[in-house]
């Protein structure tokens, strides 16, 4: 087994990678306007079948890698909302539920299990992960169209909280990315683009 899938800056090249692929593929038709026969234009498709097309090349990053494999049963998931059977969910309390309020712009309910915490309910729109267990939480990715600006402050939370080795917050990924697709003309060049980067991140309540 190869010990580099646990190392950020070697995810950070599968996923650069996938991006390349994808920006040189038939795929990036999806980035370009889409026209009635009216010739009325509405905008590049949805955010979910870009970034099923991402996953797609992602999946085959890992495979060109060797995995999944006996030792390590690597998937590629979208808008995956499982924890070990239950619903994923980040549990926030204190300074960091002021964020998540400030960014969603709306009162959290209390846990009923959990006095004092607060729960929202999160479906990353790419992971790299083994599933049903947590040793093996690689990538997580956030993607948004460059005309849509709506929840960016709530994506970057998401990130950090995911990647965060505090079990009491995240889920231990080893690298966050947010990326950019660039889907209209005064952006320039129709293109992905990685944005930013997460690796652990402290939360204190």
């Amino acid at each position: 087994m190869n010990p580099n899938h646990l190392a950020p800056l070697w995810l950070q090249d599968r996923l650069l990678g996938a991006i390349e692929s994808f920006n040189l593929s038939d795929d990036l038709i999806l980035l370009r306007n889409e026209e009635t026969d009216d010739g009325e234009s509405n905008g590049a498709v949805g955010e979910r079948a870009i970034t099923h097309r991402l996953a797609v090349h992602l999946e085959n990053e890992f495979l060109e890698q060797g995995y999944p494999n006996k030792d390590a049963k690597i998937a590629i998931d979208c808008e995956y909302n499982r924890h070990r059977g239950a619903v994923k969910a980040h549990f926030v309390k204190g300074r960091i539920k002021e964020q998540v309020e400030d960014a969603k712009k709306k009162v959290l309910k209390e846990h009923p299990t959990k006095k004092g915490w607060y729960a929202f309910s999160i479906y990353p729109d790419i992971i790299v992960h083994e599933r049903s267990q947590d040793i093996r939480n690689l990538i997580v990715i956030e993607l948004k169209r460059a005309s849509n600006t709506i929840d960016d402050k709530l994506d970057k939370l998401k990130l950090e909280l995911f990647v965060t080795q505090n079990q009491k917050f995240g889920y231990g990924y080893v690298l966050g990315a947010s990326v950019i697709a660039y889907d209209d003309d005064k952006f320039g060049e129709r293109r992905l683009e990685p944005s930013e980067f997460f690796v652990d991140s402290e939360f204190s309540q």
